[in-house]
């Protein structure tokens, strides 16, 4: 029996688990632990430019496996710790599963105000900050105990309802002897998510027995659970139509007969009257947020509808509408246990109910049918979703979208058709420019495969150096940059509540012309390929060209500014301390946006 470093260990630990990624940046608080993993390990070590990026990318690894051997992020100390709470707050609240690995002084120094301790409240007390945003968040402080508690946060990361976990090494202790004499990894590595309990799965299907109006509305938790066949399953053998919030969108085939599409504020017009006028509804891995729903407007729970809410997590079962059934339990198992039971008590399609539906969608289609097709230059957000969903579909349907926030929000969800299970947004934080980097993650999770990003020019400007990594690693990542110099979102709604903006648009000082740089000049001054598009007949040719060229590549698309946002649910956001508000329908509210 020898002896090796922890940093040592901790490489050779997750080898032996099948680690095949870490995404870091170098600083004096983690250079033990990137020369093991760099010089000692067979995992693949990318350079990120910034410790956000590193979480990013981790965050669209994670979202292409969802599961064991997890990513893996390694910071330093200080400020590059601190660059990573903004994406730990998103992969927490979206239940993305990592372990990050972050630097810390030597020991010796605590509480010595030393060069980037957080010290003022406690000596080294960085974990304290991101408690609230993390599953779990420790320091180590000792040697010999590093492996064991690393094996515990590990199963923590993945388990239940997924998560980050972070655990902070001092530099010392990572380069401190201990035994090589490791434990067997492997039954941290296995888990078993939970079954709903057989009296809640009885009443579930009860309440769909009775019911006339059924429907699904499905989340993140679809993925997560990778309940997808599940679903269909279901769906299929009860003839209940589907749904998806903005989170599980892709997580049901778009073109299927029981597909209504997006639910809530950009949701599609038959997938909102199907919300609206159900009376079972089963909500599977989804916590019905404000967008989903339309500030709790598109729902009549639990006056004219029961849900049943099935969710892994205890906590969200609930949350905003009171549940006549609710099942703590994996969205799969959830499912797989409702299907025969629901079949032996002879739930089945209700004709009628699925004919109000189609008819729905076909007058929808027709009402935004010119959307679509728009050929308006600058070019107007619904044709640009559109034409990447046909071209993706013609040339490459399995690849994988990550579609960012801002005015994109409002059009992605009903525009941008998936060919594929591989549609993600961000649906929580949403954080600008999450899309640029989470799509190098996709990338390398899929064998360095093409990967598509939509995103704003807001956004790109937060996070478009991640195009050097890219670059570097040799990825055919397209970036989509909605170019339109503005922060549309925020500016249209501002000129509708204030008749004026602040802070939305960009221009040189003195000037009236809004301004950006020039993206295509940026692309190629990082090694990529930069494409200009001025009309709506160049983009799906120009999508085409970048899809085809292998080689990472920007296209900036010149936007209309002057496009009104696509809603199919309008809610007020109250703006008055003193005005009433409850979550319920809108008398007579959420006709489709002409």
């Amino acid at each position: 029996m020898g002896q090796i470093t922890v940093s040592q260990a901790l490489a050779r630990m997750l080898d032996k688990m099948g680690t095949e990624i870490l995404f870091g940046v170098n600083g004096h608080g983690n250079w033990a632990l990137l020369d093991a993993f760099v010089h000692q390990s067979k995992i693949r070590c990318v350079a990120a430019r910034s410790e956000d990026h590193a979480i990013e990318m981790a965050d669209g690894y994670w979202r292409m496996k969802r599961g064991a051997p997890l990513p893996i992020v390694t910071t330093s100390v200080g400020p590059g710790n601190m660059n990573i709470v903004p994406p730990l707050a998103t992969a927490f609240y979206e239940s993305i599963g990592m372990l990050v690995l972050a630097g810390a002084g030597a020991t010796h120094w605590f509480d010595r105000g030393g060069i980037e301790e957080a010290y003022r409240n406690g000596p080294e007390d960085w974990t304290a900050a991101i408690k609230p945003i993390t599953k779990r968040a420790f320091m180590v402080t000792r040697p010999d105990t590093v492996i064991d508690m690393f094996l515990r946060a590990y199963q923590t990361a993945y388990s239940g309802r997924p998560g980050p976990v972070v655990i902070q090494i001092p530099f010392d202790i990572q380069n401190t002897l201990i035994s090589d004499d490791l434990p067997d990894p492997a039954p941290y590595m296995k888990f078993h998510p939970p079954a709903p309990d057989p009296a809640g799965v009885t009443e579930a299907v009860a309440l769909l027995k009775a019911a006339k109006r059924p429907m699904i509305v499905v989340g993140s938790g679809i993925h997560n659970a990778r309940a997808w066949d599940a679903l269909k399953a279901f769906a299929e053998a009860t003839g209940i139509p589907v749904g998806t919030t903005t989170t599980g969108k892709s997580s049901f085939p778009e073109s299927h007969e029981l597909s209504v599409g997006g639910i809530g504020r950009a949701g599609t017009g038959h997938g909102n009257f199907t919300a609206k006028r159900c009376d079972v509804l089963i909500g599977v891995g989804t916590h019905f947020t404000d967008i989903d729903t339309g500030g709790w407007t598109l729902f009549d729970i639990p006056k004219n509808t029961k849900l049943i809410h099935i969710d892994i997590d205890t906590t969200e079962l609930g949350r905003a509408y009171p549940t006549a059934v609710a099942l703590t339990c994996d969205a799969r198992l959830g499912l797989e246990a409702l299907l025969p039971a629901a079949k032996a008590a002879g739930v089945t399609k209700h004709a009628d109910w699925l004919k109000d539906i189609a008819t729905e969608k076909q007058a929808w289609d027709k009402s935004v049918a010119d959307l679509r097709i728009s050929n308006i230059a600058p070019l107007h957000y619904a044709r640009v979703c559109h034409d990447t969903g046909v071209v993706v579909a013609e040339k490459n349907p399995e690849m994988p979208i990550f579609f960012d926030t801002g005015h994109l929000l409002n059009f992605a969800p009903a525009f941008l058709k998936g060919s594929s299970r591989r549609i993600m947004h961000s649906g929580f934080m949403h954080r600008m420019g999450w899309s640029a980097c989470a799509a190098i993650g996709a990338s390398i999770a899929e064998g360095n495969k093409p990967a598509l990003a939509l995103l704003g020019d807001g956004s790109f400007m937060m996070r478009g150096t991640t195009v050097a990594t890219a670059v570097e690693q040799k990825l055919p990542i397209t970036w989509v940059i909605f170019n339109n110099r503005t922060l549309q979102v925020e500016r249209e709604l501002m000129v509708k509540l204030y008749k004026r903006e602040a802070l939305c648009d960009y221009r040189i000082l003195g000037e009236k012309e809004l301004w950006n740089p020039d993206f295509v000049k940026w692309a190629e001054a990082m090694g990529a390929k930069g494409i200009l598009v001025t009309k709506a007949d160049d983009y799906a040719p120009a999508l085409r060209s970048a899809l085809a060229s292998g080689v990472p590549t920007v296209i900036s698309v010149d936007i209309e500014i002057n496009v009104t946002g696509y809603r199919s649910l309008w809610y007020p956001y109250p703006a008055n301390f003193y005005d009433s508000w409850k979550p319920g329908p809108i008398e007579g509210g959420g006709a489709p946006h002409k």
